[in-house]
């Protein structure tokens, strides 16, 4: 004897909308953490005492531009110590790779004349080969330039 008062009814509703509300503080809070962590650090300076006072100076570094058809240029800026012919030079990278012993030739004649040289500023071009990417990278790390950038492609 079943009575419909027995059956359970199997169609209920579900109110979505608090879902929907917690769903986009969640989003929003994610999205505000996410730009916050790129800020991340505020660059302040001490208004008095000792640091106010110092100077910053521009440390020099060694810029190397590589082009696809094998141009090499090793450029130095912010390098007053380093001669005016050396400033600036370019090289020419065959395919059999003759070029490269002079361009490491010139950066050690430069790492000689300034040995506190720490940065070098790698920019390829987009076909560049990588492996010749990574043999600039080695020789800078031979002649202890520790800071290696390379600029985006």
């Amino acid at each position: 004897m079943s009575t419909e008062h027995d059956k359970k009814e199997l169609n209920f509703e579900l109110d979505l909308l608090p879902v929907i509300s917690m769903m986009s503080v969640c989003i929003c809070f994610l999205l505000l953490t996410a730009v916050w962590t790129q800020i991340g650090s505020v660059n302040i300076e001490q208004g008095l005492g000792q640091e106010s006072s110092r100077q910053d100076q521009k440390s020099a570094s060694m810029w190397v531009t590589m082009k696809s058809n094998g141009q090499v240029t090793v450029k130095m800026m912010d390098s007053p110590t380093v001669p005016a012919n050396m400033q600036e030079k370019s090289f020419v990278i065959g395919s059999a790779g003759s070029g490269w012993p002079a361009v490491e030739r010139h950066a050690a004649d430069i790492k000689r004349i300034m040995p506190g040289l720490k940065t070098a500023l790698i920019m390829p071009d987009g076909r560049v080969n990588y492996g010749d990417v990574i043999h600039v990278m080695d020789r800078l790390k031979v002649l202890e330039i520790g800071e290696i950038g390379i600029a985006p492609l």
